[in-house]
């Protein structure tokens, strides 16, 4: 029978229960301390209580004396401050009921006493009025008929009998603050005990404990030791591992080399075994077999320079490059690294700008971005290399701080894989950080890529979400022939004053999933004179167009988590006919058209775009016939 576990030990059980009792006494002493600030605080209002009905049976009095001073002396001094009487018993009166609200038998006493006062300061300023006139005589009789003493009397005896009464509350809050003063030390003593308890049963648990830790530190120590050697020895496993999956991905890449490498050996050969038999017949073709054989080697050199240009770290060396013609001359080497259940397919510009960069560095980060993408598509898809003319403007180097406004060669590649979650995103460019089983991967392509990208003048965007695949797009500095190679070109965008410009009653609905990328949107299609809604999905862009008749213009994000682009389009259309759609979109066109994400020939604006390309792009659209005029219903 197993041994019944121990899962609190004396020791434990006793420091429990003494910081329980050590905090129950600093709760009690925090409670009588408060108590005993909530006697003071009574005991001064009891003193605010009475002090305010001594200054106004004092105002009272004073009021009468001098009135009578002015009756006998006649002396105009006495009877210039009496204007505004009422309004200073109306102030006392409201402060004094203010600090006996708490006090049901005061305020009775204090509503009692209100009308008798107000008639005494009405009595005694209807006098005034009369001696102010002359009329004494008549001022005389009013106190001769005694109505003045009558109110003085009741007055006396309601203040002094609310000044009875606060004093007895005083004297019995006084004596409750002693209370509490004393219970408050006599707490601290006992809590000053039960600390000085608590701390000597401390150090004698804690000393206890140092001599066990003691005991069992020769064995924990031989524990370290020996799980430091097992960590030694894994991570070296580890590392044996990764190094071999290292070259078995090496032997996959060079596997389809060789079969190329082979095909040329044999036209090499092949020519030169049909060249001696023609030499030795003395028959004629000999050039033409030359010519071939060379051909041959000319394309392994080639094919071998690829190969070391792959395997090799080097210093930067950046020339003038066409990308179309490095992505045309990949095409083969990147069909047999993806194999074959991937499609691969490229969408060139037709008039590329030249990009200053290290052609083998570039090569080797399209391989690199090309290999990700087969990893992220186990079941096959489709790969795209597209290259483009892009120019990044002030707003969105804003938006992205390592970026630069400039001219640059976008070289973008996309998949049509897993995709990657924000979270992952963020951390794509990261050293050592992948997604991948321990093994399947380094973690360095993506960041090998950025940091080439970045030390070449560059800048390195991703799109992604999860299922739909991702777009990695390489903005690479333009080169203009015959001039000193710079980073970027500042591109000089045109005054707002000549983009085309809209009317207010134009409407345009923005439809974005994404919070910041909606606004600054929007915020740019206000600037140029439209009126703007937003929808952060397609549900809500469908609801708002129920709504409102008088939208002419949607702009809307391809892909959207729930309805996309496409279908919100149709969506749309359907309900209103004569509705104007512009897609915007961060995967390259050439991708979307090739996967189907969208009909050929739409109105579609790639990101990032400056504020000229958004006016031209709308006034465009706004301009022409309706991007889907038919109005056809919606897919099932």
């Amino acid at each position: 029978m197993a041994a019944t576990r121990t899962f609190l030990s004396f020791e434990t059980v006793s420091l429990i229960v003494a910081f329980s009792v050590l905090a129950a006494a600093g709760l009690v002493t925090i409670r009588t301390e408060q108590h005993r600030r909530d006697s003071g605080a009574l005991l001064r209002h009891t003193l605010e209580v009475e002090g305010a009905l001594n200054r106004l049976e004092g105002f009272v009095r004073r009021a009468e004396s001098e009135e009578r001073g002015f009756l006998i002396t006649r002396d105009p001094s006495y009877f210039a401050p009496k204007e505004g009487l009422s309004a200073r018993l109306e102030r006392d009166l409201t402060g004094i009921g203010a600090l006996v609200a708490d006090n049901p038998a005061q305020t009775e006493r204090l509503q009692r006493i209100s009308p008798v006062l107000r008639e005494r300061i009405g009595l005694l300023l209807n006098k005034l009025e009369l001696m102010r006139t002359g009329r004494f005589d008549e001022a005389t009789q009013i106190v001769q008929g005694g109505r003045g003493k009558q109110l003085m009397d009741q007055i006396d005896a309601v203040i002094s009998e609310m000044i009875a009464s606060e004093e007895d509350l005083f004297r019995r809050r006084e004596a409750k603050l002693g209370e509490a003063t004393d219970t408050l030390q006599t707490a601290i003593g006992a809590l000053v005990v039960i600390i000085a308890s608590v701390a000597g049963f401390t150090i004698f648990v804690a000393e206890k404990q140092m001599n066990a830790l003691r005991k069992s530190s020769d064995s924990l120590r031989a524990a370290y030791n020996q799980l430091i050697e097992e960590s030694t020895r894994r991570a070296a496993l580890e590392a044996q591992l990764r190094q071999s999956q290292k070259l078995e991905a090496l032997g996959q890449l060079t596997g389809g080399i060789a079969h190329d490498f082979n095909n040329m050996l044999g036209v090499v050969v092949a020519s030169l075994n049909i060249l001696r038999r023609k030499l030795q017949k003395g028959e004629d073709g000999a050039d033409k077999l030359i010519q071939s054989a060379l051909d041959g080697t000319e394309r392994a050199a080639n094919l071998v320079h690829r190969l070391l240009a792959f395997s090799r770290v080097q210093p930067l060396h950046p020339t003038p490059l066409n990308a179309n013609d490095l992505v045309a001359g990949m095409s083969t080497i990147l069909q047999r690294t993806l194999g074959g259940n991937v499609q691969f397919s490229t969408s060139l510009e037709k008039d590329l700008w030249l990009t200053q960069i290290d052609a083998n560095e570039l090569e080797n980060a399209i391989l690199n971005l090309a290999v990700n993408a087969r990893d992220a598509m186990r079941d096959g898809g489709q790969l795209t290399i597209e290259t483009g003319n892009a120019a990044l403007d002030q707003a969105y180097s804003d938006e992205n701080p390592d970026a630069r406004p400039g001219q640059y060669v976008m070289v973008a590649v996309t998949d049509t894989g897993c995709g990657m979650p924000p979270e992952v995103v963020e951390k794509a460019f990261d050293p050592f950080f992948t997604t991948k089983p321990v093994g399947k991967g380094t973690g360095l392509g993506l960041s090998q890529v950025h940091g080439f990208v970045r030390q070449s003048g560059g800048h390195v965007q991703i799109h992604s979400k999860s299922g739909r695949g991702t777009t990695i797009k390489l903005y690479l500095p333009r080169y203009v022939e015959g001039e000193e190679a710079a980073p970027a070109q500042v591109v000089s965008e045109p005054k707002p004053e000549e983009f085309p410009r809209g009317r207010p009653e134009e409407v345009v609905l923005v439809v974005e999933d994404d919070d910041t990328a909606r606004r600054v949107t929007a915020q740019g299609v206000r600037e140029l004179g439209y009126t703007v809604l937003e929808a952060e999905s397609g549900k809500t862009a469908i609801q708002i167009i129920r709504e409102r008749a008088d939208i002419a213009l949607m702009i809307t994000d391809v892909v959207m988590p729930g309805m996309d682009g496409a279908r919100l389009a149709r969506e749309a259309v359907f309900r209103r006919h004569a509705l104007h759609v512009l897609f915007i979109t961060g995967y390259p066109s050439g991708s979307i058209a090739s996967n189907g994400m969208l009909d050929p020939n739409v109105n579609l604006l790639a990101k990032p775009f400056s504020l000229a390309q958004l006016a031209r792009k709308i006034r465009e659209t706004l301009d022409a016939r309706a991007t889907l005029p038919e109005g056809k219903p919606p897919k099932r």
